[in-house]
């Protein structure tokens, strides 16, 4: 890495330039803030190693200006005040010890080295598809499938397990269309109650029904000439299924309480969950309308069948949601990314968005860690935890220390809330020396 070191004491400059040339860094020194500013826009630089105490600049005054202008540069306060943060990566107390030096600068290697992998990674984002991300053979047979069928006017069924992303693929089919300038109009069949699914595709009259006191158009005449999508078709009622197998037959439809018909010029588009031959099987749903739905099926993949695109529906989930709420784009730990990959998502790309919404909401380290994580992620699932999978492909060594960080890192938390965050309290509920413990906090990234 390049580490600007700034201090108005030569001597900590001196110490601080051998620690971290000694572990093969680049090095340069500053005596003060301004002259710090000067040497970070000659020379872009990966961390600075700051006193808080200087005279004219001090150390909050240069975070401030390094946020400002270098925002990608992680900022180390050394400082004799204690518990201060302030939004830098990290702070070490004075006197500062010569190994926890080494490990804060280890550590912030590794927190640029994965940010270096999110940037990979959102370039290859680029190949992202109408809103579908994923480079698998899976969704490249995906995205060619529906460049085929896109054009035509073919009727598609979308099959797919919850949270697979079939709106995503109907509104894809619909970019790919004729229609497209024209409305997609979308409904979850699901949603509505079976006596008001007719009225809602169909329309009605005034006086079909108690509390029909105006003329409704319904669905089918709000997509004309555009795409209308069934989600969930197979919630739909029998007669609400004889009535749509006609319409899409006749190509008119005839709002509920009138016997009035009215041409309608739609493309229908459908999904479900379920498996429309068993239902028709038990007698749940039409055969004839399961054959003029399947014209053509396009069947997504669940997300643990293309598992390859996880780390890349991550940093583009993580991107999402830093910006909207307003948080730093943090990096996933490796950890973290591995326990991703292991797990069998049963929700599939919903809940992958659902649990990094909230890791990018609740994380206050500079990498998104498995604590950030929900226990459902990492509690006992098989014959092997999706977090016992991730650590189980590290050497032996490493693993074992990750596993013990791991656990240091929940044991301590847990204790410190469980005594109020105080510090004290902690230390002697734990038998430990307040140093000690204060000195495994900052080895192990815990704030008060």
């Amino acid at each position: 890495m390049r580490i600007l070191i700034v201090d108005d004491e030569p001597a900590i400059r001196l110490a601080l330039l051998e620690i971290v040339e000694a572990a093969g860094h680049t090095a340069r020194e500053a005596a003060d803030g301004a002259t710090a500013l000067a040497a970070l826009d000659g020379q872009s630089t990966d961390l600075v190693l700051a006193d808080l105490r200087m005279p004219g600049m001090d150390g909050l005054e240069l975070l401030d200006r390094v946020r400002e202008n270098h925002p990608d540069t992680l900022f180390v306060l050394i400082t004799a005040l204690g518990a201060l943060k302030a939004g830098a990566y990290h702070y070490v107390p004075k006197p500062f010890d010569n190994e926890e030096i080494r490990s804060i600068v280890e550590r912030a290697r590794e927190v640029l080295s994965l940010r270096a992998e999110n940037r990979r990674l959102r370039e290859e984002i680029a190949t992202e598809y109408r809103g579908m991300i994923g480079d698998s053979p899976a969704m490249r047979e995906t995205a060619a499938f529906i460049r085929r069928v896109g054009p035509t006017d073919v009727t598609v069924l979308i099959a797919g397990e919850s949270g697979t992303g079939k709106e995503l693929a109907a509104r894809a089919i619909h970019a790919e269309s004729p229609r497209h300038e024209k409305p997609f109009i979308p409904l979850n069949c699901s949603a509505l109650p079976g006596e008001l699914i007719e009225s809602e595709l169909f329309g009605h009259v005034r006086g079909a029904f108690t509390g029909a006191d105006r003329d409704h158009d319904g669905l089918f005449a709000a997509a004309h000439g555009g795409t209308l999508f069934l989600d969930e078709v197979g919630d739909l009622a029998l007669a609400a299924q004889s009535k749509l197998l006609r319409a899409l037959e006749e190509g008119c439809v005839t709002p509920v309480g009138s016997t009035k018909s009215r041409p309608v010029d739609v493309r229908l588009l459908a999904a479900t969950h379920r498996p429309l031959t068993s239902m028709v099987d038990d007698g749940t749903f039409r055969q004839d309308l399961m054959f003029r739905l399947q014209v053509v099926e396009l069947s997504l993949p669940p997300l643990r069948e293309r598992r390859q695109d996880i780390s890349v529906l991550s940093v583009h989930f993580i991107a999402e949601f830093a910006e909207r709420h307003g948080r730093s784009a943090r990096p996933l730990g490796d950890l973290a990314r591995r326990v991703l990959m292991a797990y069998d998502w049963p929700g599939n790309v919903r809940e992958l968005r659902n649990v990094l919404e909230r890791a990018v909401l609740l994380t206050d380290t500079e990498t998104i860690e498995v604590g950030d994580l929900p226990e459902s992620l990492t509690a006992e699932e098989g014959p092997l935890r999706p977090v016992d999978a991730a650590i189980a492909e590290y050497p032996y060594h490493e693993a074992r220390d990750r596993a013990l960080a791991a656990f240091e890192r929940s044991f301590l938390g847990a204790a410190l809330e469980r005594n109020g965050g105080n510090v004290s309290a902690t230390a002697r509920a734990l038998g430990l020396h307040r140093q000690s413990l204060q000195k495994m906090m900052r080895r192990l990234d815990l704030t008060r």
